[in-house]
């Protein structure tokens, strides 16, 4: 009796090894992005990357700061509004609403009407039969920033537990 325990204590560790080499590896870190405006707790070591884009017909300087963990990206991008979007509310707004319906055309899916508030979830899965792709977002456009946080990735790829995980970490600092 006692040998069974022992062997199938065994082998339990055995499995327990194999999965642990299978799986990737999460070494979640903590980290200011955005100028100091988001912390941020990211499964891996980050790289940004900063480029000049249009949103809303709004010329912006968009930096990714983002994390992989095989083929799942952790992101957090940010823009500085300009004077005149920073100033006028309606235009903040729509800003937002613009990157949040870029996520949605990301991933070939309609965005729905309305689409979530700001800083509410988002998640989006790309059609059926087409790609295995999805995320878990949230976008803000705060006085003088646009925001998101992103996770995304294959369902194989990316867990929901490891996508909630980031999102729900994201912090807003004024």
């Amino acid at each position: 009796m006692l040998k069974k325990r022992v062997r199938i204590l065994w082998q339990a560790g055995c499995a327990a090894l194999l999965l642990a080499a299978c799986s990737p590896s999460y070494n979640w870190r903590e980290i200011d992005v955005a100028d100091g405006r988001v912390r941020a707790a990211f499964p891996g070591r980050v790289q940004t990357d900063t480029r000049d884009l249009t949103l809303a017909e709004v010329p912006l300087r968009f930096s990714l700061t983002s994390a992989r963990v095989e083929q799942a990206v952790f992101a957090i991008g940010h823009a500085p509004l300009p004077p005149e979007v920073a100033a006028d509310p309606a235009r903040r707004r729509a800003l937002g609403e613009a990157l949040a319906r870029s996520l949605y055309a990301n991933l070939g899916v309609q965005p729905p009407d309305p689409l979530p508030a700001p800083g509410a979830d988002i998640e989006i899965h790309a059609p059926p039969g087409e790609r295995d792709d999805w995320l878990l977002a949230r976008v803000w456009a705060t006085d003088d920033m646009l925001i998101e946080a992103v996770a995304a990735g294959t369902r194989q790829t990316l867990p929901a537990e490891r996508a909630r995980e980031f999102i729900d970490a994201v912090e807003l600092r004024r």
